[in-house]
């Protein structure tokens, strides 16, 4: 079974952040893959208010996303958090899937005309190898 690793944002609007990632895992497990979703786990024990602690799941998460075969981002604003993971997906050759808001599937072939996603979305997946 493959494991996909769900990138979304957590800080912020922690409640809905953290349901939207419960959903995005669903989605992923109801297709038939087994996700990893490192804010949902590491905040259980490691407190992101902490800055030390923050970058320690963070880093944390990053090693999961090591056994992934994919990553999936999910919404359109792409979090600190979120670009740090970005960047190690891309220098380990993980390729990414790319998801908006509602979940619909955006594809890198038609993201210059996707008014779903900004101009700062572009540029933060622009040299990401794509699923």
């Amino acid at each position: 079974m493959k494991k996909i690793y769900i990138c979304s944002p957590y800080r912020g609007d922690v409640e809905r952040n953290v349901a939207l990632a419960k959903a995005h895992a669903r989605f992923a497990a109801r297709c038939g893959y087994c996700p990893v979703v490192p804010h949902l786990m590491y905040p259980q024990f490691l407190k992101d208010s902490d800055p030390d602690e923050r970058i320690l799941g963070i880093t944390l998460g990053v090693e999961l996303m090591k056994i992934c075969d994919e990553v999936w981002i999910f919404e359109s604003t792409i979090s600190n958090g979120m670009a740090f993971e970005l960047e190690h997906a891309s220098k380990l050759g993980i390729p990414v899937r790319l998801y908006s808001d509602d979940g619909s599937r955006i594809y890198p072939e038609t993201m210059m005309i996707d008014d779903r996603i900004t101009d700062a979305f572009r540029q933060a997946v622009y040299k990401l190898r794509f699923a």
